[in-house]
């Protein structure tokens, strides 16, 4: 439970709306009665409703305006408890004054602290039953009978132990509910958090799955199921995509004089060549060990001739820097094929590796189509 003596947050909006209804109806009542004091020309009473009055409304800007410590309705309360018990005193000839005392224990019940509150509504009874009891005539102040009194503390005593009753419940009720709500954000946090974390760790799986580690590529499974999704495209809107086979000259020889290191090297450095070659809607894969396939998308064998020899003379041009510094040239062999009406998958890439076996046939470092 928060501290006895000041507001806790979440009960911060539950104090402006009881000030406000103090307030609303409490001032206008007292100024009411002010003006009858007034017609009296009763000074000292007016003079505590005037005081009651400004405290009240000081408490209640100071509450609205952020300012929850203990002092910020004492004043308040202190003003017209003052007040009540002048009522009490000087209560007439029917005692019609000393039931205003009965607001008291309300109004600290709901203003206060439970616990300031009680101890509040209890003092203050026991002071107006010590002016009923030892006040009088000699005084000054109005007589009491000992039945009126002890009816007038029995009640005032019932509202205080209600509303003191009531306030705790309801703090109670305030702690559990702002614990429940913690509670339910926390899981909430927690849940998005791994959410968000198993969306994430699903994304660099698919990420994984798709991607040669080599390369940076994606794989053979990644590749076909674009090219799948590609053909059908072409296949219903057109126009046909250009597919390329791509094999790199001697590969094994490569391995064995220099190394798998320097094997790994001119696969990273083709697979890079290929990225900067191309355009970014083209499909780019590594198939298999030394192949890379390429899906030209809405490129015929026309429009793709031209790049396919550039990219030709971008290899044999180009070297890659090995370990020792030494630079190492290679060369690649393509096929290529025009996506056909009613192409599958494997006829295109039949006819793709044919077109390959004959540049590799022919001499290597060169492009075949069919």
């Amino acid at each position: 439970m928060p501290p006895d003596n000041t507001y806790p947050a979440e009960q911060l909006l539950h104090a402006h709306q009881r000030a406000k209804v103090f307030v609303f109806i409490g001032t206008p009542l007292l100024s009411g009665f002010g003006l009858l004091t007034l017609n009296h020309r009763e000074w000292p009473l007016l003079l505590l409703i005037a005081i009651s009055v400004t405290m009240i409304l000081v408490s209640y800007v100071a509450l609205r305006r952020g300012f929850t410590g203990p002092y910020t309705v004492w004043p308040a309360i202190s003003t017209f408890t003052a007040l009540l018990l002048y009522l009490v005193a000087f209560s007439g000839e029917e005692h019609g004054r000393a039931l205003w005392f009965f607001s008291l224990p309300v109004l600290a019940g709901m203003m206060l602290p439970p616990r300031h509150g009680a101890i509040w509504a209890s003092a203050s009874i026991a002071v107006a039953a010590a002016i009923m009891l030892l006040g009088g005539p000699e005084f000054g102040t109005s007589a009491y009978s000992l039945s009126f009194t002890l009816r007038f503390v029995i009640t005032a005593a019932l509202i205080s132990v209600g509303m003191f009753w009531s306030e705790m419940s309801l703090r109670r009720y305030q702690d559990a509910s702002a614990a429940q709500k913690a509670a339910t954000q926390a899981e909430s946090a927690r849940l998005k958090a791994e959410i968000a974390r198993r969306v994430s760790l699903e994304q660099d799986l698919r990420v994984l799955a798709s991607t040669d580690a080599l390369t940076g590529l994606v794989n053979r499974r990644a590749f076909m199921e674009r090219f799948s999704h590609e053909l059908a495209r072409s296949q219903r809107h057109g126009p046909s995509p250009t597919l390329i086979i791509l094999d790199i000259d001697h590969f094994k020889k490569i391995n064995d004089r220099y190394g798998h290191p320097a094997g790994d090297a001119v696969l990273a450095y083709l697979a890079q060549l290929l990225r900067a070659s191309l355009r970014n809607v083209d499909i780019v894969g590594r198939i298999g060990g030394e192949e890379f396939a390429v899906v030209l998308v809405e490129t015929n064998v026309e429009m793709a001739t031209p790049v396919i020899t550039r990219l030709l003379e971008r290899i044999r041009e180009g070297s890659v820097t090995l370990a020792d510094g030494m630079p190492l040239k290679f060369t690649a062999s393509i096929g290529s094929t025009e996506i056909l009406w009613g192409d599958t998958i494997d006829t295109a890439i039949q006819r793709a590796d044919e077109a390959l076996y004959t540049a590799k046939k022919n001499g290597r470092d060169r492009h075949c189509q069919r």
